[in-house]
């Protein structure tokens, strides 16, 4: 790392130094220098180093990484010997995927962007088989075009044909070389050849492969609960329950049922631990969402406020009403016990957003996420559903954890990515780094 460092360094002190900065563009693109500066953005991992400091002892580390190299080694070869399989396979089913649909005036060693049918369209050469036939006025002809003309995927050779599993694999376009195939030979070959592919190669071996990763992180967590003892378990408020016996049996309680609460009566209390209860206010998020849903405009002249009206008075009353039964909750609850509960916060909120939401000034305007994240309350209507939730989110500390490493490694490969591509002619999307930063958002790759 030391030695990229004091590279990128150098480099910095000649572009500076360089006057004729067209000149040094033109090297930077000709040459691979700038590649050097890509583990730069690295030095970003030390930031948690100097806020996580842990250490395990060698016997225990050479333990894990024993164990996960060997798996990981092996899913590798089982992932390379499926990628070099469906690499021989494409270029015996498939083999170079040459024909196009052209103009019948068409010179095939001269070939112009008027030639081609639009879009540019694969064709079946013989007369016998499923595949596509060109319209009429054009015919199937065979082009020799080079890889800077018809791209760089394919199954030519081994080479290419590998390098256009790796992509089909990713799930990145894959579709287009599936449709070329299906043009260019029989259907069945290109549909046999790329649903397996898919199935083995970008579901079942990432699959494993991930399964691999999580596997050997779960060793490392299991050897630092060894090693630092029983960490403090967070709270549940929704799943804490005692074991409470009387004449009529056993049964599981909520461990605060009998605390006190708000100042509401008892029988308001009983109606708001009633199954009943929730299964109406269930019933009526659902009612919301299908009524918000149901809204359909018409290009026919009128204004947005003549399709929208009839919504907004129900928008009114399912508002006025999810208020009132954050207002009996509080009630019932008192404010300690209410806010106890993360999803009773939610609900507060929404509340207050939906609220704001149907006066006049800002109907329909930004607000109106508070009146469609409504329907994430309909969670509660399976237990399965809000465990696994629970499971993935977790509490805050868990959830901003989770968004911050995130945050991080995108930020670390935007980073390398601006330096490998920033200097590529007429590529805009990695001249800054906020162009970069989407780009890696929209997850596309860099077509050349």
């Amino acid at each position: 790392m030391t030695f990229f460092i004091w590279v990128s360094v150098v480099l910095q002190i000649v572009e500076m130094a360089v006057y004729d900065k067209e000149a040094m563009m033109d090297t930077m693109r000709s040459t691979f220098l700038s590649i050097l500066r890509t583990p730069r953005p690295l030095i970003m991992i030390r930031i948690g180093r100097m806020f996580f400091k842990f250490q395990l002892p060698a016997n225990r580390v050479k333990t894990i990484f024993k164990r996960s190299s060997q798996q990981i080694y092996n899913v590798t070869l089982f992932f390379l010997f499926f990628m070099s399989l469906y690499g021989i396979l494409g270029v015996q089913f498939f083999g170079a995927l040459s024909y196009h649909c052209v103009t019948p005036s068409t010179n095939h060693s001269d070939v112009s962007i008027n030639d081609l049918a639009v879009p540019d369209t694969h064709c079946m050469s013989t007369a016998n088989g499923s595949g596509y036939r060109c319209p009429e006025g054009m015919e199937c002809m065979k082009l020799d075009l080079d890889k800077h003309q018809r791209g760089f995927n394919g199954f030519d050779e081994f080479a290419t044909s590998f390098f256009t599993v790796y992509e089909a694999a990713s799930q990145e376009g894959w579709v287009f070389m599936m449709y070329k195939a299906q043009d260019s030979l029989n259907t069945f070959r290109g549909l046999f050849y790329f649903t397996t592919l898919i199935f083995f190669l970008a579901w079942l071996v990432k699959n494993v492969f991930i399964a691999v990763i999580t596997e050997t992180f779960a060793e490392i967590r299991v050897q630092f609960a060894q090693m630092w003892g029983t960490r403090n378990v967070i709270p549940n408020d929704d799943t804490l329950h005692v074991l409470k016996g009387d004449d009529s049996g056993w049964k599981l309680v909520m461990i605060d049922e009998n605390k006190p609460r708000g100042t509401a009566p008892h029988f308001c209390q009983l109606i708001l631990q009633s199954s009943a209860f929730h299964i109406v206010m269930l019933v009526m998020v659902l009612a919301n969402a299908l009524t918000a849903g149901s809204l359909r405009f018409k290009h026919d002249g009128r204004n947005r406020e003549d399709f929208t009206t009839e919504f907004r008075y129900a928008e009114i009353a399912f508002t006025i009403l999810f208020d009132l039964e954050a207002l009996f909750k509080i009630w019932c609850l008192g404010f300690k016990g209410y806010f106890r509960r993360s999803l009773h916060k939610f609900e507060l909120l929404l509340a207050i957003g939906t609220t704001f939401h149907i006066l006049p000034s800002l109907y329909h305007t930004q607000l109106t996420y508070f009146q469609v994240l409504r329907v994430v309350r309909l969670i509660k209507a399976s237990p399965m559903l809000e465990e696994f939730v629970y499971k993935i989110f977790g509490p805050g500390k868990k959830l901003g954890s989770l968004i911050i490493f995130t945050m991080c490694l995108l930020i670390i490969t935007s980073s390398i990515s601006l330096q490998l591509f920033c200097y590529v002619t007429e590529l805009k999307k990695f001249d800054t780094f906020p162009e970069v930063r989407q780009s890696r958002g929209e997850g596309r790759g860099v077509n050349f």
